[in-house]
Parts: C-alpha cells; sequence; structure tokens
C-alpha cells in the first residue's frame, strides 16, 4: 500500500465546511498532487468539504450526475447522533447546536459525539458483532435455558475502552490475537493493568461454539472449534471466505487448501486438538498464576474443614435437631465466607509446544495430508514481519505464531485488513459499503463501486497511526454524508435529482444520503431514552433475561431496579435467542459472527411497537416526563413530545391532528388495569405511544 506524503493528513485535517470556493480548489488540487491519483477535477469545486468528496464528485459528474443539497441542521445532528453514539440528541442539544452560528459548528459537534463515552458502545457492538460475541456457553439450542460464560463480558467491555480511548486499531488487532504473548504474564509478581488488558483482550477468541465441555467429545469438535475461529478471523479481518478451502481448493479466489491449514497452524498451539483444554477450564484468573495456586489451596483447606461439617449436618437433620441444625449451617456459613476469590478472563494462551500440522484431505478429520508451517496466503503480495516481531519471552512459553500473524495483518503493506476496516466504516455511516459484500472481498463478492477511494481511505487510516476517530471525523464531515435523503418527487421529470434517480436508481454513485432503518438495540435505547428511563451507566457483568417457554423474554431489573433500562450491548448476548424485542428488529444470529446485519420491515415489528409490555410501560414514563416538563396544557405537550421523540417541533397539520387525538382519546374511559395511573392521563400516553411506533422514529431520517 503506497504511503501519503504528510502534506496530505495535513490538508485533510484543516479542511472543514467552512471554507471558500477558493481555498477548497487549493485543497483539492494539492490532495491530488500528493497522492498522485488520477481523478479529474470536480466541476463544482466549492462541494468539496474533505477529499472523500472529491472522489465521489469526480466519478458523479462522469456520468452527468452531483450531490444533492445538505439537509437540514436539524436532521444532520440527528444522523450524527445516531451514528457516533446510537441514540437521540436531546432538546437541548439541538437548541445547542441550531444557535451556533459561529464557523466550525459542525466540527465542534463531531468532536463531542466522539469524545462521548458512548460513542465507544455504539461502535464497539459493531465490531462485537465481526467477532461474533455472545454471553452464553457454547450451544443455545435450548429456548429456555442459558448459561453464563463466566467473565466473558470484561471483553465486551475491553472492546468500548478500546473504542473510546481510540486506540490504534493496529495495536486492537494485535492484542486481540496475541495479547498474551505481548506481556509475560506466567513470571508477573502482580498482574499490571496492561497484562490484564492484553489478556482480556484475547476474549476475541473465546466466542466460538465450543461443544468439546461433554465428556464423549473427542477430536472431531476439537478440530470445529478451530474450523470456526478460521471462519471468524478471515470474515471479520480479511474479508475472505476460506471455509470452502477447508476440504479443497477455493473454487474462485486464488486461495489453495494449503493455506488454509497454513493460516490455521497459527492456532493450533493454543488450540491444540492434542493438549485440548476444556473451555470449562480454559480461564486465567485476574491475579497471577503464584496468587492464584495461593488462593486455590486456601479454598481446598476451607472446603476439607467444611466437609465433616455437611456430614455432621446431614445426620442432625435426619435426626430432627432443629437447634444442632442452626449452629452447624451459621458454622460452615462462617467457614464459606472465609473463602477467597479471584474473577475469571476468557483468554487464549499456547498450551504445549506447536504439534505438526498437516492439510486434511478433503477435509476429514484423521486423514493427514501434507505437511504443512505457519503461513500467509500466498495470494496477497505484502512483506513478512521481521525478527523484531517475536515475543519478548524466553524459554519456549510461547510460540510467537499467532504475535507473526497479527503483525503481518497490521503491516502498512498489508493489501486487505485496512481496506476491510475502512469499508465496514463507510457501510455503517452510508447503509452500503463501498463493497457492499462487507465479510467477501473475493470474485464472489461485490466488486468496489469506488476503487480508488476505498485504497485511498486504507493508506489514510495507515498514515493517520490507524486513528478511527480521524477517519469518522473525515467521514462524517464531507459533503456525502451531509446530502439530504429525500427522492425527487414522482411527478418530476426533469432536473438533476430526477435524472439521477432514472441513471442511478440505486444510489451506488451516492447523489443523495441512503434512507436507514436504525438498528435492534438502538431502537430499544432510543426508546429508553426518550421516555427517560436510559441507564447510562458503562460496562460491568452483563444484564440478564428471562427465560419463558413463549418465547417472549424481558430484561431483569436486578441487581439495581434500572437494570433493566441499560443499554442494549449491556443486555445478555444469546446465540441464537437474544431479547425478543431485539430479535424482532433483526438483531443477528451468531452461529459464528455476523460481518453484515440485515434489515427488514415486518408486521411482527409493528406487532411488537403497537402492543409489546415495553412500549406500554415506556410509553407511560414517556408521558410522565412530558407533563413534569411542561405541565397539562395539550398543545405544549403536543410541541415538547415532538422534540423528545423526533427532534423537531410538529408542522401545523401534525399539530392539529395531535390536538384532535388527545382530546378524542381523554374523553375514553378507562378501563384497562393496566393503564396509566391518575396522575397521568390515558390520551397523552397513547399519544407517546403512537410517536414510538412512527417510521420516523424507526428510521435515521
Amino acid at each position: 500500500m503506497k504511503p501519503l506524503g504528510s502534506l496530505v493528513i495535513l490538508l485533510i485535517c484543516v479542511a472543514n465546511s467552512d471554507s471558500s470556493s477558493a481555498a477548497a480548489d487549493q485543497r483539492f488540487w494539492a490532495f491530488e498532487s500528493a497522492r498522485k491519483v488520477s481523478i479529474p477535477r470536480p466541476k463544482q469545486i466549492d462541494r468539496v468539504r474533505t477529499p472523500v468528496d472529491a472522489f465521489l464528485l469526480a466519478r458523479l459528474e462522469s456520468e452527468g450526475l452531483t450531490f444533492s443539497e445538505d439537509t437540514d441542521r436539524v436532521t444532520f445532528i440527528r444522523r450524527l447522533f445516531f451514528d457516533l453514539v446510537g441514540i437521540p440528541p436531546a432538546p437541548r442539544e439541538v437548541e445547542r447546536f441550531l444557535a451556533d452560528a459561529e464557523p466550525g459548528a459542525c466540527e465542534r459537534l463531531v468532536d463531542r459525539l466522539l469524545a462521548s463515552p458512548h460513542y465507544g458502545e455504539r461502535w464497539g457492538r459493531h465490531w462485537l458483532d465481526a467477532a461474533g460475541y455472545v454471553d452464553n456457553v457454547s450451544f443455545d439450542g435450548d429456548l429456555t435455558f442459558k448459561q453464563l460464560h463466566e467473565g466473558i463480558w470484561r471483553y465486551r467491555d475491553y472492546v468500548v475502552r478500546s473504542i473510546n480511548s481510540n486506540k490504534p486499531f493496529d495495536r486492537f488487532v494485535i492484542e486481540q490475537l496475541a495479547g498474551d504473548e505481548l506481556v509475560d504474564w506466567r513470571r508477573a509478581e502482580n498482574f499490571t493493568p496492561e497484562i490484564l488488558e492484553s489478556l482480556t483482550a484475547t476474549g476475541y477468541l473465546r466466542s466460538i461454539e465450543d461443544h468439546t465441555n461433554a465428556e464423549q467429545s473427542g477430536i472431531g469438535q476439537r478440530y470445529d472449534v478451530l474450523f470456526r475461529t478460521i471462519e471468524m478471523v478471515s470474515t471479520s479481518l480479511l474479508g475472505l471466505t476460506m471455509h470452502c478451502c477447508r476440504c479443497h481448493d477455493h473454487k474462485s479466489d486464488p486461495i489453495p487448501q494449503r493455506d488454509y491449514y497454513r493460516l490455521m497452524a497459527f492456532f493450533e498451539p493454543a488450540l491444540n486438538v492434542h493438549e485440548w483444554i476444556q473451555p470449562k477450564s480454559r480461564f486465567l484468573a485476574d491475579v497471577n498464576p503464584k496468587e492464584r495456586a495461593l488462593i486455590e489451596e486456601h479454598n481446598a483447606e476451607i472446603d476439607a474443614q467444611i466437609e465433616p461439617l455437611q456430614g455432621e449436618l446431614e445426620i442432625a437433620r435426619k435426626a430432627k435437631d432443629t437447634d444442632r441444625v442452626a449452629s452447624l449451617e451459621h458454622e460452615i456459613q462462617a467457614r464459606k465466607d472465609q473463602r477467597r476469590t479471584f474473577g475469571k478472563l476468557q483468554a487464549i494462551w499456547d498450551v504445549a509446544a506447536p504439534p505438526a500440522s498437516h492439510v486434511l484431505v478433503r477435509g476429514e478429520i484423521g486423514v493427514l495430508g501434507s505437511p504443512v508451517d505457519p503461513g500467509f496466503l500466498e495470494a496477497l503480495p505484502s512483506e513478512k514481519p521481521g525478527s523484531e516481531d517475536r515475543p519478548a519471552l524466553g524459554q519456549g512459553e510461547t510460540s510467537g505464531r499467532r504475535l507473526t500473524l497479527a503483525r503481518w495483518l497490521t503491516t502498512p503493506q498489508h493489501p486487505l485488513t485496512g481496506r476491510v476496516l475502512v469499508n465496514r466504516v463507510w457501510h455503517h455511516h452510508f447503509g452500503r459499503g463501498i463493497v457492499s459484500t462487507l465479510g467477501n472481498f473475493g470474485q464472489t463478492g461485490s466488486p468496489p463501486t469506488h476503487p480508488e477511494l476505498l485504497d485511498w481511505l486504507a493508506v489514510y487510516l495507515v498514515e493517520s497511526g490507524w486513528d478511527l476517530k480521524a477517519l469518522h471525523r473525515m467521514i462524517v464531515l464531507s459533503t456525502a454524508y451531509r446530502q439530504c435523503s429525500t427522492r425527487p418527487p414522482a411527478e418530476e421529470v426533469s432536473g438533476p435529482r430526477s435524472i439521477a434517480e432514472r441513471v442511478d436508481p440505486q444510489n451506488r454513485l451516492l447523489w443523495r444520503m441512503n434512507l436507514r432503518q436504525l438498528e435492534a438495540e438502538i431502537v430499544r435505547d432510543s426508546i429508553l431514552a426518550v421516555s427517560g428511563q436510559l441507564n447510562r451507566t458503562l460496562e460491568g457483568p452483563p444484564v440478564d433475561i428471562t427465560t419463558p417457554s413463549n418465547g417472549l423474554s424481558q430484561a431483569v431489573a436486578a441487581p439495581t431496579p434500572t437494570s433493566a433500562h441499560r443499554r442494549s450491548i449491556y443486555l445478555f448476548a444469546r446465540r441464537v435467542y437474544p431479547l425478543k424485542f431485539l430479535e424482532l428488529f433483526d438483531a443477528p444470529i451468531m452461529s459464528i459472527n455476523c460481518t453484515q446485519r440485515r434489515h427488514s420491515a415486518t408486521v411482527l415489528q409493528s406487532l411488537a411497537l403497537l402492543n409489546s409490555e415495553f412500549l406500554f410501560q415506556q410509553s407511560e414514563e414517556f408521558a410522565r416526563r412530558v407533563k413534569a416538563m411542561v405541565g397539562i396544557e395539550p398543545e405544549a405537550q403536543v410541541r415538547v413530545a415532538f422534540q423528545l421523540a423526533l427532534g423537531r417541533a410538529p408542522r401545523k397539520t401534525e399539530l392539529e391532528d395531535c390536538l384532535a387525538f388527545l382530546s378524542e382519546q381523554t374523553a375514553i374511559p378507562i378501563t384497562d388495569p393496566r393503564s396509566p395511573d391518575k396522575d397521568t392521563p390515558s390520551g397523552l400516553a397513547d399519544f407517546c405511544h403512537m410517536l414510538l411506533s412512527t417510521n420516523e422514529f424507526l428510521y435515521v431520517e
């Protein structure tokens, strides 16, 4: 990947929407000269706010098209809030932005949102999809049963913290693949924050479905874990589908079968099928090995003291000696209180010397083919990491294989890692990636709509120090991102936007902004934010969800009464049965991972909004909030409810219709015992329910 000059980075950073046309013209040509990209000079150079626009506008003008006009500021702030922090803007935020008439208002808003702790929650969710993160152990085939993968939530919090702190993405990848090989945790006298962070990061490789806890599990189930690991890593980082290479050479891409097993060899010292550790035992303590041994020795002594007391307790119970039973129970509990504990880190580490690796003939377990060494994909031209990339650990405690792989994936010359990442970021901002198949950059995936732009963004990411916030900032401040999303009226037969509709009806060239549906978690979080009930506490163990046989699971209000109202990223994540409300709005099934969510509009979603207990409760809370803010005057209630839910004032006809609705609903006698109490008029709660069920609430704009 050809590096950018420092001049380009400087020019990008100073580019902003308030620059004059002449300044924009100067920026564009300096950018083009430094990058040596052969693209035509756009005719509408004044629409170029960032280098992104130069690429897009050049392509549009080649088709006789141009950008649409900028969207209004109310829509823009709502778009930014959903994209960067995942909740709607509060009315005071909208007022603050609209009142800021000074140059750089958009830049200041973007910087505030990127500095918010909720930014990490929003973009952490995207990465957790790609990593296949779940909270339950192994298979999730029983609706009414779930089992916590103890401590795995620490990996989720690591992701959120890393993104909030703007950890360079190359370091982020290296820690997740080989954090245990970056630190000498085996001989550490104390586990420093750096050691704990590095070990926790390897939870990236621990959400893979693993059936080997069962006594009858065999080597086939162990290999299945390796196969799933390769699929998760290849789709999330390389953007390649490699599962077919397990059995034969790839039918479409230049990936021979041996490359699959060369890649798998990097993971075999840790996931060693001959020295296997069952998932119930594959964890590290959050204390050093010496301290863990002392804790376990101490607890063993306590257990030895408790064992005879348990026998005496059984005898006393049979004899119905209540005084003796009470005394023994008290003594046993006192001994249990003396036990010491440690937290669990679901991590990966090398468990034995690297085994001999082989191609499996036709992918069959036990049918060994040619031996292979760890190696990179032959079709990807990139420099191999040097000897300085070996782990700084001695005595054969770790092979260094995963660290070597991680260094290769993040070397500036790697042709895929940077492109896969920026394409994923682009997808989440525009609703479609430059390559629309996020997990498949191969021949069977979609070709890029703007290949030069994809290359340029990847190089920019590397040259910026793998700075994701800088990438976000450049994209969301572009003219392309600020466009309106409306289609031209059907009756319009002329004009630039109607021409664009005919030339590019799918909007692949981005002549307007795409209309985007909110993701499942954002729908739920937005409802809670609007009702005033959202618990914004960061990090911690997952909030439990119920397991009713009818499947209508709900969040549990424990350990605090507001726990059920925490952001959706903190709810117990199941592989197959997520919270029912999220499932209806297309929360993904994590068979392995999810590189790209699907979006649907179904009757079940409408029914959930109209009839779910969650919406009834939050509509009542929304109504109470409105009443507390403006009292009982109907027009004031309608206006503030619109501002809270939709970020705008009602139009004249909307105001008239809503006032009529409130009047009619308030006149209806309350017969439903679930209706709001006397302090919250039913008409207002119904009106709030209606706002939360509108299409406008369910879409970014």
